[in-house]
């Protein structure tokens, strides 16, 4: 199997908040240029999009000198597996961040499942029930997960637990937060489960599907 790209940027000793806005900024932009491929029709849907948007993420960070401290991400697909794992988890992306300086340590993780809606921004009636069902999967597993819409102008996120219940099929509409937002948010820790403590999807958390229900009458403990 081939190794996930991972791209690692050095931040120092500054201050945190100054830091993660800068890093965030780096991502964001990198995220503008993925989205440049469809505006230039060099992407047709959203698995031509999401390996660029690995690409371009890794090359903008890589050994990405910010100062000194030492952050490291992963942004996996799901790989030659993809179809299996995708239907397991509902997502096809899994990124990962960790962080370890004097004043923070964190590792964690988000899914995302990614979506190309037409040029006025909406979903097929097919589309949005598929991706109903993908966001329920996805939050099965952990309620750190995302909807990354891409289009010609921008990418926008969206939050899954929004979009189980919401029925425009305008998924641009629903997805309000930008990339920076994002990745602002993701590594300043805000958002991410810290059970996905690594880029693997084998290792992602068990979904949460018992349930337990009893009924009648019972004799007291004794």
């Amino acid at each position: 199997m081939v190794s996930p790209p991972v791209f690692a940027y050095t931040l120092g000793m500054p201050n945190f908040n100054e830091v993660t806005r800068r890093a965030a900024r780096i991502a964001a932009d990198a995220s503008d240029r993925a989205m440049q491929r469809l505006k230039h029709g060099k992407s047709v849907d959203e698995d031509d999009i999401t390996g660029p948007l690995v690409g371009i993420l890794e090359h903008a960070l890589h050994e990405r000198q910010i100062d000194g401290i030492t952050f490291e991400a992963t942004i996996v697909r799901s790989g030659p597996y993809s179809a299996a794992e995708e239907k397991y988890t509902g997502a096809d992306l899994l990124l990962h961040v960790s962080l370890n300086t004097p004043t923070d340590t964190f590792s964690k993780g988000v899914l995302v499942q990614s979506k190309k809606p037409n040029a006025e921004g909406k979903l097929s009636a097919k589309e949005h029930g598929r991706l109903q069902d993908q966001c329920k999967k996805m939050l099965s597993i952990t309620p750190s997960s995302f909807v990354f819409s891409y289009s010609k102008k921008h990418m926008r996120v969206g939050a899954p637990s929004r979009l189980v219940g919401h029925e425009t099929h305008y998924l641009m509409k629903a997805c309000t937060w930008t990339p920076y937002r994002f990745f602002l948010e993701f590594f300043r820790s805000p958002i991410g489960d810290s059970r996905i403590d690594n880029p693997l999807v084998r290792d992602l958390p068990v979904p949460y599907k018992l349930f337990i229900s009893a009924r009648g009458e019972f004799e007291p403990f004794k």
